[in-house]
């Protein structure tokens, strides 16, 4: 089975944001394969002012990103994965959504543990999640899904390993610094060594902001495939 990592820069243009999916989506159908898997962000980012532009930005589950998204999926036959910001009565909350090839929504994960770390502060600018992802079934296997900052905790990957999840789906938005690409390495290869499960890592690239390095590891550690620092799309067979 053929899956597809997208790896891309989102920004303030929610339009040119679709556009960019749109055309991974075409080029992963040309490849044949079953799932897509974006970035964190991957309906919109801003750099600066972002408590406020996030909380504009935001949109329900059934607002216009997840509906393009729906369409995609039918028009390509994929299951799409992405990220957005999902609309609250005050901050949004970081979501991730999947869709089957019907363009259903079949789940979504509200980002439980925040990026308070590294000097950062993302709950002054989203508010967290409450429960874990429950894993879904996939053409893949069953789904499990954590979202970047969540990586460095072993016991949510291993959670989603006991509820039965036979790959994870590590959406991020990885921020650049020194080790950065390390740590986003070595934590992936480890979560799946320690839960014998695919791991998906598909991240944002941002020059001086997001690292790129979209990888996936197999239950043994070996490297299925990886990105470096630009936009691409990284095809694996499972």
């Amino acid at each position: 089975m053929t899956l597809a990592l997208a790896q891309f820069g989102s920004g303030t243009d929610k339009g040119k944001n679709l556009d960019a999916i749109r055309s991974f989506a075409q080029q992963a159908a040309k490849s044949c394969a079953s799932m897509l898997f974006l970035p964190e962000y991957s309906m919109y980012y801003a750099k600066t002012n972002r408590r406020s532009l996030n909380m504009q930005a935001a949109e329900p589950l059934d607002g216009t990103f997840v509906s393009a998204l729906g369409r995609m999926a039918r028009r390509y036959g994929l299951w799409l994965a992405a990220g957005m910001y999902e609309q609250t009565d005050g901050l949004p909350y970081n979501t991730v959504v999947v869709l089957d090839d019907t363009g259903m929504l079949r789940g979504c994960h509200r980002k439980n543990k925040l990026y308070d770390a590294f000097g950062y502060r993302e709950s002054d600018e989203c508010r967290a999640g409450s429960t874990p992802f429950s894993p879904i079934p996939t053409p893949a296997g069953i789904l499990g899904l954590i979202t970047c900052f969540e990586l460095r905790f072993p016991a949510l990957a291993a959670a989603q390993r006991a509820a039965g999840a036979e790959l994870l789906y590590v959406p991020a938005g990885w921020a650049a610094g020194p080790n950065k690409i390390l740590h986003w390495r070595t934590l992936l290869c480890a979560r799946a060594i320690e839960n014998s499960m695919i791991v998906l890592g598909a991240d944002q690239y941002a020059p001086g902001c997001f690292i790129g390095q979209s990888a996936a590891f197999a239950p043994d550690g070996t490297l299925l495939g990886a990105l470096g620092g630009d936009d691409a799309l990284l095809t694996i067979t499972i």
